[in-house]
């Protein structure tokens, strides 16, 4: 399993992370560092306060679990207060990414393997951004593709390259939609960060760098002026929100979606009052098992339950759609082919011929 958050920080933090990971309890483990190319760091060199509104997003999913970690009257009241933090958060977010240990030490001891698959593709999320900004980088196909096969190397950690849109979130357990009922302002807060990502990455499809910059400024004002003050009602898919990053990265459209559907499965489960501790650490690694890319070729995805307010968009409603060109549209993207509801509400079935389409054994084809 990989470790990744040792990357770009202060000595003092990096003492803090081995001080965190001997207070987890947790075994030795070997680290897998990100991908050396000369690309690395240039979205935060480039484009630092871009770079920074991410760690918000991240210290949000992981403080949240670990506030579920003690549930109880005052739940609700912690929930409200964290919420004003992550507000001041937005404004004012970390110069540095703190790694799911020091934020969420409980749970990361309760869930190490998932909060490392978690850092493992926020990892991957760096590299894109830094492969995109990077001008001296002229194939940005091919260098994406070749940190999207690094990635997907660690077959264990690495989230699954189908596209399950909603399915685990709406149909994996008797659990699904806990936290989005009883908090439904934190949870709006996290869909929209996952509408940030996919808006970054479209914003720097920009060839220009002048106008990479002017886009990215949008971004981040429409982000914190609209997005944020109008909560999404809806996980956003990628491939909604940067169609032409996506058809670039078909792959990692639907990475991205698995990681986003994991942060909210974890929500759930964390939020579900009939489970213990060792209950939901079982339950939450279940479903990571399932949403891996180990275990993909063979893993049939449940169907969406009938009836009841369903979190899905119109447009997730749009299929993984090969092209004539042997390239291939994710889930969710506005080019590809529409399906009827009745499909998503039966299970999803294991790729008949092994790998979905545009992903060979040694990674994205």
């Amino acid at each position: 399993m990989p470790s990744t958050h040792l990357a770009r920080r202060p000595a003092g933090i990096i003492g803090f992370v081995a001080f965190a990971a001997a207070a987890c309890g947790s075994a030795q483990r070997n680290d897998v560092y990100r991908l050396a190319a000369p690309y690395n760091f240039a979205f935060y060199d480039t484009h630092e306060e871009a770079a920074r509104s991410f760690y918000a997003a991240h210290f949000t999913h992981f403080a949240a679990y670990e506030i579920l970690m003690s549930p109880g009257q005052d739940t609700p009241a912690r929930m409200s207060e964290f919420e004003t933090r992550v507000r001041a958060y937005v404004a004012d977010p970390p110069k540095f990414e703190p790694p799911a240990e020091i934020i969420a030490p409980r749970w990361t001891r309760l869930a190490f393997e998932t909060a490392q698959s978690m850092d493992w593709a926020h990892m991957l999320h760096s590299q894109l951004y830094d492969i995109l900004t990077d001008d001296r980088i002229t194939d940005k196909r091919t260098a994406g593709e070749r940190a999207i096969a690094y990635y997907l190397s660690e077959t264990e950690a690495a989230f699954s390259t189908r596209g399950y849109g909603h399915r685990f979130m709406e149909g994996g357990g008797e659990w699904a939609g806990n936290f989005h009922v009883a908090y439904p302002d934190i949870n709006g807060i996290l869909w929209a960060y996952h509408w940030h990502h996919a808006a970054v990455y479209e914003a720097l499809m920009e060839t220009d760098p002048a106008r990479r910059r002017v886009e990215l400024d949008r971004v981040i004002d429409v982000f914190t002026d609209s997005v944020l003050l109008e909560l999404p009602h809806v996980m956003p898919l990628t491939a909604e929100v940067a169609p032409r990053f996506s058809r670039l990265f078909p792959a990692a459209a639907h990475i991205f979606d698995n990681l986003h559907m994991m942060h909210d499965v974890v929500n759930d489960i964390m939020a579900e009052p009939s489970y213990s501790l060792s209950e939901k650490a079982a339950e939450i690694e279940r479903l990571r098992g399932q949403m891996v890319y180990a275990g993909q070729d063979t893993v049939e995805a449940p169907g969406m339950p009938m009836g009841g307010d369903h979190r899905m968009s119109d447009g997730a409603m749009r299929v993984p759609t090969e092209l004539p060109t042997g390239r291939w549209l994710p889930q969710g993207h506005p080019e590809a082919r529409m399906a009827p509801m009745g499909d998503f509400m039966r299970p999803l079935p294991a790729p008949r011929s092994g790998r979905p389409a545009g992903v060979s054994g040694g990674g994205v084809r």
